[in-house]
C-alpha cells in the first residue's frame, strides 16, 4: 500500500516535530537532561569540566578580538594589558565585566613572638604581602595587640610601608606601659618606682589609591618605639599568648 501525498506531508511534519522535541534538551553524560536546561553536562560517570573559549582581550571597553559587544558573551581572558587581567569576563552588551569574588582578601598574621625596640622603623619578619592590583584602589587594614616590655616606659609605633613606591601608607602610635613614682620622707626622700605592665592595641585602615591594574605591589609592617624611661621595648607574643596578642595585615581588593 502506498501513502497518499497528504499522508506523506503529515508524516514529514510529525517527524520534524519529534526531531525538534528531541533536541530541546541536550544531555552530555546523561540520557535524562534537566527539563529546564538546554544543555545538561553530567560528570558523575566521566569526570571533567567545560572549557570555555580562551582569548586575549585588550580592554574592558573594546570587544576585540571579537567583532562586537554581545550581551551574555562569556570568555576567559588570558592577557594582562590595559585594565584587564587573566580571568573570566562577561559582556553586558556595551563592555566587558570581570567575574570575580566580591572583595577578595590577601592577609598575613604574625606567627611568632616579637619584641619591638629602637627609634628607627624596622621590618617585622613575616609581615609582608605581595599582590597584583585588580582595581585602581585597595583597602589596607592593620590590627595589633600586645604588652609593654618589663620596666619599659615607651610608645610603640606601627606603620605600613609600600615597598614598591618606597613610602609610608600610614600607621599607629600607642602607649605601652605606666610608671608610678612614690617619694617617702621629708629630709632624705626615698624614691620608689612602680612599673605597671599594660596591654595595648592598635587599629588602622586606609584606602590606597592610584594603583595600576596588573602591576604588582608589596607592602609590609614596620615597628619602632619611643623610649621615655627604663628599658625600651614593646612585645607582641602572638605565639606564647595567642588569645591576647596578635598582628594582622590585610589587603581588601
Amino acid at each position: 500500500m502506498f501513502a497518499s501525498p497528504h499522508s506523506k506531508t503529515y508524516i514529514f511534519i510529525i517527524t520534524l516535530f519529534l526531531g525538534l522535541t528531541t533536541i530541546a534538551q541536550v544531555g552530555i553524560g546523561t540520557t535524562s537532561p534537566n527539563a529546564d536546561a538546554l544543555l545538561d553536562v553530567d560528570a558523575s560517570t566521566t569526570t571533567g569540566g567545560i572549557l570555555l573559549p580562551r582569548l586575549a582581550l585588550s580592554s574592558t571597553s573594546s570587544p576585540s578580538p571579537l567583532s562586537a559587544d554581545v550581551a551574555g558573551m562569556i570568555v576567559y581572558n588570558t592577557s594582562t594589558t590595559g585594565d584587564v587581567t587573566p580571568g573570566f569576563y562577561i559582556n553586558n552588551g556595551n563592555n566587558w565585566k570581570k567575574i570575580e569574588e566580591e572583595n577578595p582578601i590577601d592577609s598575613v598574621s604574625l606567627s611568632s613572638d616579637v619584641l619591638i625596640s629602637g627609634s628607627t622603623f624596622t621590618d617585622i619578619t613575616g609581615m609582608s604581602i605581595t599582590f597584583t592590583a585588580q582595581k585602581t584602589n585597595v583597602l589596607i587594614m592593620l590590627s595589633a595587640s600586645g604588652i609593654g616590655y618589663t620596666n619599659s616606659i615607651s610608645t610603640v609605633g606601627l606603620r605600613v610601608w609600600n615597598t614598591t613606591d618606597s613610602n609610608s601608607i600610614g600607621g599607629t602610635n600607642n602607649k605601652v606601659q605606666n610608671l608610678t613614682i612614690i617619694s617617702h620622707g621629708r629630709t632624705s626622700p626615698v624614691i620608689d618606682y612602680t612599673y605597671t605592665t599594660t596591654s595595648w592595641s592598635a587599629n588602622y585602615s586606609k584606602l590606597l589609591t592610584g594603583l595600576t591594574v596588573g602591576n604588582t605591589y608589596t607592602i609590609k609592617v614596620q615597628g619602632n618605639t619611643g623610649n621615655v624611661y627604663g628599658t625600651d621595648g614593646a612585645a607582641i607574643y602572638s605565639s606564647t599568648y595567642p588569645d591576647s596578642n596578635h598582628l594582622t595585615l590585610s589587603v581588601i581588593h
